[in-house]
């Protein structure tokens, strides 16, 4: 291979508003390419090539690396297809939009060590994320987490498919499967006890594998006229006090700091952009740094396939 990595990227929406805004930052990444139904109102340079279907697109022999952005459901014949051309894959959560289809995928790609594969999971590369894991998880013992997660949906212009499970959204792909991935990176592997769910909330209990902590996972879906507000917040009960990692999420603009108590041991500088850009950048060098390296690092499809798994237990 070049020393530089020719991309191409697959769908309009985070694909233009998040990864193309970030992706000139990875020095080996060559964009080439770009597939989207609608044209108007972007300009690109002209060196990337327009497609308007992904088929088209996998054909370009030059692409070396292929970023899906698109819907869920478009996800497993986009996949399969770069398998077959042996072409590098990042892809956004949830992969996919069953466990029997990134189950297929697994089998294929287990065959392809040559094929790098990375899923945009971005909440263990939120900065207060990464501070809490490296400076203090290790030093603490922990005793409860209560995950609060209250959501207040946009819903002008909002795609049809992301309020249909069926289709790779709903409650559990727009937004648990999150939860579900982030959990298990921080705090190890988890055993569902009891779930229980309606058209606007779950809520779960978890046990970790060594049955030391619970995990109560709270999420609500908002009315226009809720009196709550919303909030991401995860709750650490430690033998050291109660840590909190926690958003507003009024909008994307708002980040997470991370307090003990009212002390704020971690606090993001002010930013007036989306906080997906930063997190999204990270995954991307790594994606980057697999390919160069011949590696696989996580979030990669065999952990795709693991929050399918407990999605599937807690849907059931």
């Amino acid at each position: 291979m070049n020393s530089k990595i020719n991309v191409a990227i697959i769908g309009k929406n985070f694909g233009y508003k998040v990864i193309f805004k970030v992706i000139n930052k990875v020095k080996s990444f060559n964009v080439i390419a770009f597939c989207f139904k609608n044209k108007s109102n972007i300009n690109f340079d002209k060196n990337i090539k327009i497609y308007d279907n992904w088929k088209k697109l996998l054909k370009n022999r030059k692409i070396n690396a292929v970023i899906i952005t698109s819907p869920p459901k478009t996800h497993f014949n986009i996949i399969k297809e770069s398998i077959k051309r042996n072409i590098h894959i990042f892809c956004e959560k949830p992969v996919t939009i069953s466990l029997s289809q990134i189950s297929q995928i697994c089998k294929l790609i287990k065959k392809k060590k040559n094929i790098k594969h990375f899923v945009n999971f971005e909440f263990p590369r939120i900065s207060a994320f990464e501070f809490f894991k490296k400076k203090i998880s290790k030093n603490i013992k922990i005793n409860k987490i209560s995950v609060d997660w209250f959501i207040q949906i946009p819903h002008q212009n909002r795609p049809s498919w992301k309020n249909d499970h069926k289709k790779g959204g709903g409650i559990f792909f727009n937004y648990i499967c999150h939860s579900l991935y982030y959990l298990e990176d921080l705090f190890g592997k988890f055993l569902l006890i009891k779930s229980l769910k309606n058209s606007s909330n779950y809520n779960a209990i978890f046990q970790n594998q060594n049955k030391n902590f619970k995990i109560q996972l709270n999420l609500k879906i908002l009315s226009s006229n809720s009196k709550k507000n919303p909030i991401h917040k995860i709750k650490i009960f430690s033998n050291k006090g109660i840590f909190y990692l926690e958003s507003k999420t009024k909008s994307l603009r708002n980040e997470f700091i991370l307090r003990k108590s009212k002390k704020v041991l971690f606090k993001p500088k002010v930013s007036t952009e989306d906080f997906r850009l930063e997190p999204t950048l990270k995954n991307l060098k790594n994606f980057e740094k697999n390919i160069i390296n011949n590696e696989l690092t996580k979030p990669n499809f065999f952990d795709a396939k693991r929050v399918h798994q407990l999605i599937n237990k807690l849907n059931s």
